[in-house]
C-alpha cells in the first residue's frame, strides 16, 4: 500500500512540474559561462566526459536557469548510459552556423544505444524505462527547446551510443 501511495504521489509531483513550466525569460548568455558551470557539475566522476566548445564568447538568448536543466538531464541521462562501458565517454560539442545563425549543442555517449521501438517513445510525457524513472525529464528537456524555439532530435545506434542534439535560432550577434 504504501509503494502504491509513494508511485502516485511521485506520479502528481511530476505532472505538476510538467504542467508548471514558466515561459522562458530570456537574456544573452555566453555559451562559456553557461557551460562553465555545467562542467563543475560533472568533473568528478567515473565517466570521462569531454567538451569541444567551437566559440565560448558567442552570446544566446536563453533561459539560462532552464537550459541548464536540459542540460544537466541530457549529461545526467548520457552518464547512466555509458556507465556499464569499459570507458564510459561523454561528448558535449557545440557549433555556430554563422550563414544560418543557428547554434548547435550535442552530447553523445558510448552507452548501449536505445532500442529502436523505443527511439520513438523517450519524449513523451511519463514513458520511461528505468526502474526508478518518472519519465519527465526528456519530456521536459523537448518543451523547454520548444520554447526556446528551438529543437531537440536524437540519434541512436544499439551498441553504440546515442547522440541528442539541441538547435537553437541565434537571433541577434549584434550584442557580442
Amino acid at each position: 500500500y504504501d509503494l502504491i501511495f509513494w508511485r502516485i504521489k511521485a506520479f502528481v509531483e511530476s505532472y505538476r512540474k510538467l504542467s508548471r513550466l514558466a515561459s522562458p525569460i530570456l537574456a544573452p548568455v555566453k555559451v562559456g559561462d553557461w557551460l562553465g558551470d555545467i562542467k563543475k557539475l560533472f568533473s568528478s566522476s567515473s565517466v570521462r566526459y569531454i567538451y569541444k566548445v567551437e566559440d565560448e564568447d558567442l552570446k544566446l538568448m536563453i533561459d539560462r536557469s532552464q537550459m541548464e536543466q536540459v542540460l544537466i538531464n541530457l549529461l545526467k541521462n548520457a552518464g547512466e548510459a555509458c556507465s556499464g562501458q569499459p570507458h564510459p565517454e561523454v561528448i558535449v560539442e557545440t557549433s555556430y552556423q554563422a550563414e544560418k545563425h543557428i547554434f548547435q549543442l550535442s552530447v553523445t555517449d558510448n552507452g548501449s544505444g536505445i532500442l529502436p521501438n523505443v527511439l520513438d517513445k523517450i519524449f513523451i510525457p511519463f514513458f520511461t524505462t528505468k526502474p526508478a524513472g518518472s519519465g519527465i525529464g526528456l519530456s521536459l528537456c523537448k518543451q523547454i527547446m520548444t520554447l526556446h524555439g528551438g529543437s531537440l532530435r536524437v540519434s541512436s545506434e544499439v551498441g553504440k551510443g546515442s547522440c541528442f542534439t539541441l538547435k537553437l535560432l541565434v537571433k541577434s550577434t549584434n550584442f557580442r
